[in-house]
C-alpha cells in the first residue's frame, strides 16, 4: 500500500502518542496502576491541593469552599484546587460516582494525560514549521519531556498541564495562517478562559502572549491589521470575561494588595539558560562557581537551544558585520517561518517580563505600584514558558535546516554528525527530566490511607464517646495560617497532614487557612484565637454554634501560645504521635482583663507616678514611646504613630538602657497596624558598647500570634551585653504604622491611664 504524504503526517501523530504513552507507563507504572495510592508530592503545596480539591468535591458546591478559614470559607478560585477540574468532580459526586473518594487518582491521572498530549501538539507546530514527519516526532517527544512545567507535578499540579500553553500557541499559529476564520480566534478565548478556571496564570500567559504577537506584528514593515485587531480583541476578551466573573462571585474585598513575591519569583538568565537538575547542574556549578537556581526562576531551555541561540547571535553579528553598508537587506531577509519569527518576538517579550524587565532596574522599581491587578502574578518566573517552547521550536528548526544541508551536499552522517550528537544530549536531558519526576513520585507510596473514611482518628475518638457532629471544626497545633503574605505561621507537616485527613473523613473544616490572598480582616481573626488572654476573640462570636472545637496537637515542638491553648483544653484521645482535645468555646473566649483590672485598680495608688504618666511595679527603668507628637494621627491607643511609607529601617529608640549595667532579661515591643497595604516588617534591637555593635536580636512580623483589633504585636526578648551603654530599636519594611513602643524589663509590669482613665497594662487596655 502507498501511503500518502498526508497519511504518513498522522502516521506520525499516532506515533508519537504511542511512544509518549510507552514512555509514560515505564516510568510511571506505579501511579498508572495504583493512581489512588500515590502523592506526587505528600506535603507543602502539594499536599493542600489533593485536600482542597477532595473536600470540595465531597463537602461543598457553587463557588464556595468550606474546607478553611472556619466559619467564613473561601472562594474556589484561591485555595489551590484547580476550580475546573473540582467542579466536575463534584458534580460527578452528586450523579452518586465517588469522584471525591478518588481525588489523588483522577488528579494524577490527569496531570499524567496532560503529558501524553504534549508532544502532539507540538508535532503538529513543528510539522508548520516545516519539519519532516520522522524529525518532527523525535523533537516532539524531547521537547515535551524536557518542559519546565513537568518539575510542577506534584507540589503545583495546577501548573503543570503541560498542553496548556502550546495548544495556545498553535492556535495562534492558525490565526496567522488564516487571518479571516474565526473558529481559531474562538478556541482560543474558549480554551484560555477553560485554562483560567484550572489556573489563572495559564490564562494570563496565554493572553499576554498574543498581545505579544499583536506588538510584533504591528511593527512590521507590512502590518496585517485584519489579524491584529482580530488578535488584540481575542487577547483581551477573556481578560475581562474573568476578571467580570470573579468580581462576582467574590465577597471578598480585603484581599492583599501587594503580595511578596513581585521582584523575587522572576525567572533569570541562569535559570533559562543553565541546567536546573542533577547530574548537569551539578557539573555545571563545579566548572562555573555559581549559586544555586531558585525554584520559580527555572523554565530551562536546555543546552541545546542555548547553544543554538550563542549560535545564531554570533552569525547575526558576522552577517551584519558583512551588510554593514546595506543593513536594510539584514532586515529583509526571511530566517524562519514567519509565524515561528512572530511566536519567538513574542515569546521574547514575556521573557524580559519574566525577569522583572523593566522593574529590576535602578529607579524603575516604583512602577510596580501602578501595575494593579497584575501584581496579584508575583511569580514571574511563570510567563517564560512559552519562551521555552517557542526557543526549542526555533532551535530545532535550525538544527533540522543544518541537517537537510548536510544531505543536500551529500555529506554522510559520519562526516558531520553534529546534530546527531545535538539531539542525543537534548534527548538525555529530557529523559532526566521526566524521569527524575518520576523517581520523585515513585516514593509518594501510601496515598490511599489520606482519603480513605475509615480514619483511625474517628474510630479512636468514639472511645471517647464523641463523634465528629459533636464539634464545629479543627483547629490543627502547631497551627497553620499561610497565603496572606503578612502572616506566615507554617505549622507542621504532621499538623497539616492529619488535619487534612480528618477533615476528609469528618466533613469538619479547618480552623486554619492556607489560600492565597485571604481576607487580611478574616486572617487576623483566625490568628487572634492564638493571643494573649488579656485579648478579646471576636470571631468566636461568628460561630455559629457553641459546639467544642476539636484540638489536634501533633509532637512537634509548641509555641508557648500554642501551649496554653492545650492547657486549656481537654484531653480525648491519643493515637501514636497525635493527640485530640476537646476546646469548648467558653473556654478559649475567656480572658483576664476583669483580674487585671481589679489587680491594677489595687496597685496603682501605691506605686510612684513617673514621668509620663508611667507607673510600674518595681524600680527597674522602663521605657514608653506613644509618638503622640508624629503628624500620623491614625493612633491605637491614642492620636499619634509612627508612620514610614518607603522601605526602609525606622530607628523607633536610639538611647540608653533603661536601667544602667541590668543584665536581666527586657522585652521590646511595638504595634504594627495590621491592614496596611504590605507586610508587618520586623522589629530588632541592637545594643552598642561605645561605638561598638556587641549584640543583636530580631523577631519577624510574619510570626506574630499578638492581635489586638487591627493591630499586631512585634516583641523582642533580649538581654543585655555586659558593658552595653546604648539601645537600638529599629522597626524595618515598607507602608510601617507603628505605635506605643515599650521597653521593659520582664519582671516588671508598666501602666498608665488612657484618655478614659482607664488602666492600660503593657500597652494593653484593660477596659474594652
Amino acid at each position: 500500500m502507498i501511503l500518502s504524504r498526508r497519511n504518513y503526517h498522522w502516521l506520525g501523530l499516532v506515533g508519537v502518542g504511542l511512544v509518549t504513552a510507552a514512555v509514560l507507563v515505564f516510568l510511571f507504572s506505579f501511579a498508572i496502576a495504583q493512581p489512588n495510592n500515590y502523592f506526587f508530592q505528600a506535603g507543602g503545596d502539594g499536599i493542600q491541593s489533593y485536600f482542597a480539591t477532595a473536600y470540595y468535591a465531597l463537602y461543598d458546591s457553587g463557588s464556595h469552599f468550606s474546607g478553611m478559614n472556619y466559619p467564613f470559607g473561601e472562594d474556589f478560585n484561591y485555595p489551590n484546587l484547580q476550580p475546573l477540574i473540582a467542579w466536575v468532580m463534584n458534580l460527578l459526586q452528586g450523579l452518586g460516582l465517588p469522584a471525591g473518594q478518588h481525588t489523588i487518582a483522577i488528579t494524577n491521572l490527569i496531570a499524567l494525560a496532560s503529558v501524553l498530549v504534549t508532544p502532539m501538539i507540538l508535532y503538529a507546530i513543528l510539522r508548520r514549521t516545516r519539519m519532516a514527519v520522522w524529525y518532527a516526532a523525535v523533537l516532539a517527544l524531547i521537547i515535551g519531556f524536557l518542559s519546565p512545567q513537568i518539575q510542577r507535578l506534584g507540589d503545583h499540579m495546577s501548573l503543570s498541564y503541560t498542553c496548556f500553553v502550546p495548544l495556545l500557541w498553535y492556535f495562534i499559529i492558525r490565526m496567522q495562517e488564516a487571518p479571516r476564520q474565526w473558529r481559531w480566534y474562538i478556541l482560543f478565548g474558549v480554551s484560555s478562559l477553560l485554562m483560567g478556571g484550572v489556573m489563572l496564570y495559564f490564562l494570563t500567559c496565554g493572553c499576554f502572549f498574543l498581545l505579544g504577537h499583536v506588538v510584533i506584528l504591528s511593527l512590521r514593515r507590512s502590518r496585517p491589521w485584519d489579524l491584529i485587531w482580530r488578535m488584540a480583541l481575542t487577547a483581551i476578551l477573556p481578560l475581562l470575561v474573568f476578571r467580570v466573573w470573579m468580581l462576582a462571585i467574590d465577597p471578598t474585598t480585603d484581599r492583599p494588595p501587594n503580595p511578596y513575591g513581585f521582584l523575587v519569583y522572576m525567572a533569570t538568565p541562569r535559570g533559562v539558560f543553565t541546567p536546573s537538575l542533577a547530574p548537569l547542574r551539578g557539573l555545571w556549578e563545579s566548572a562555573f562557581h555559581t549559586e544555586e537556581i531558585s525554584y520559580e526562576s527555572m523554565s530551562y531551555v536546555g543546552l541545546v537551544a542555548t547553544g543554538v541561540l550563542v549560535a545564531t547571535g554570533l552569525l547575526l553579528l558576522w552577517r551584519a558585520w558583512q551588510l554593514r553598508k546595506h543593513p536594510k537587506r539584514l532586515l529583509t531577509r526571511q530566517l524562519m517561518p514567519a509565524h515561528l519569527s512572530a511566536g519567538l518576538g513574542a515569546a521574547t517579550l514575556l521573557l524580559l517580563f519574566s525577569f522583572a524587565v523593566p522593574f529590576i532596574f535602578p529607579g524603575f522599581e516604583h512602577l510596580v505600584d501602578y501595575l494593579g491587578p497584575l501584581k496579584q502574578f508575583r511569580a514571574l518566573g511563570r510567563f517564560a514558558w512559552p519562551f521555552y517552547y517557542v526557543m526549542s521550536t526555533y532551535a530545532a528548526y535550525h538544527l533540522y535546516r543544518l541537517l537537510r544541508y548536510q544531505q543536500l551536499r551529500r555529506l554522510p552522517i559520519l562526516a558531520a554528525p553534529w546534530v546527531p550528537l545535538l539531539l542525543l544530549v537534548w534527548a538525555g536531558e529530557a529523559w532526566i527530566n521526566i524521569s527524575s519526576k518520576a523517581k520523585a513520585a515513585e516514593q509518594g507510596f501510601g496515598a490511599a490511607a489520606f482519603l480513605s473514611p475509615k480514619n483511625n482518628l474517628v474510630q479512636q475518638l468514639s472511645w471517647s464517646s464523641r463523634t465528629p457532629k459533636d464539634f464545629q471544626a479543627i483547629l490543627p497545633l502547631p497551627y497553620m495560617n499561610k497565603g496572606s503574605d503578612k502572616i506566615d505561621l507554617s505549622g507542621s507537616g504532621a499538623s497539616i497532614y492529619e488535619a487534612h485527613r480528618l477533615a476528609i473523613a469528618t466533613g469538619l473544616p479547618e480552623l486554619s487557612t492556607y489560600v492565597s490572598r485571604p481576607s487580611v480582616e478574616h486572617m487576623l481573626r483566625h490568628v487572634q484565637l492564638l493571643s494573649s488572654p488579656l485579648v478579646e476573640k471576636p470571631l468566636l462570636k461568628q460561630f455559629p454554634s457553641d459546639k467544642p472545637i476539636l484540638l489536634l496537637v501533633t509532637a512537634d515542638a509548641l509555641t508557648p501560645a500554642e501551649q496554653r491553648l492545650v492547657s486549656i483544653a481537654k484531653q480525648l484521645v491519643k493515637v501514636d504521635n497525635i493527640t485530640l482535645y476537646e476546646l469548648p468555646v467558653a473556654a478559649l473566649a475567656a480572658t483576664t482583663l476583669e483580674q487585671e483590672r481589679t489587680k491594677a485598680t489595687a496597685l496603682l495608688p501605691t506605686l510612684p507616678q513617673r514621668a509620663g504618666g508611667l507607673y510600674a511595679s518595681t524600680d527597674r527603668g522602663v521605657i514608653y514611646q506613644s509618638f503622640a507628637d508624629k503628624p500620623d494621627r491614625r493612633g491605637r491607643l491614642a492620636p499619634g504613630a509612627m508612620y514610614e511609607p518607603k522601605e526602609m529601617n525606622t530607628v523607633l529608640y536610639d538611647g540608653p538602657l533603661p536601667t544602667p549595667t541590668d543584665t536581666a532579661r527586657y522585652e521590646a515591643s511595638v504595634w504594627v497596624n495590621g491592614k496596611m497595604d504590605y507586610g508587618y516588617g520586623f522589629l530588632q534591637v541592637k545594643q552598642f558598647n561605645g561605638g561598638s555593635e556587641v549584640g543583636s536580636q530580631a523577631a519577624d512580623g510574619r510570626l506574630t500570634t499578638e492581635v489586638d483589633g487591627d493591630w499586631v504585636r512585634l516583641q523582642v526578648v533580649f538581654r543585655p551585653v555586659p558593658g552595653v551603654n546604648r539601645l537600638q530599636v529599629i522597626c524595618g519594611g515598607r507602608d510601617i504604622l507603628a505605635d506605643d513602643l515599650l521597653i521593659r524589663p520582664l519582671t516588671t509590669d508598666v501602666y498608665w491611664l488612657d484618655s478614659r482613665q482607664q488602666p492600660v497594662l503593657n500597652t494593653y487596655p484593660l477596659a474594652r
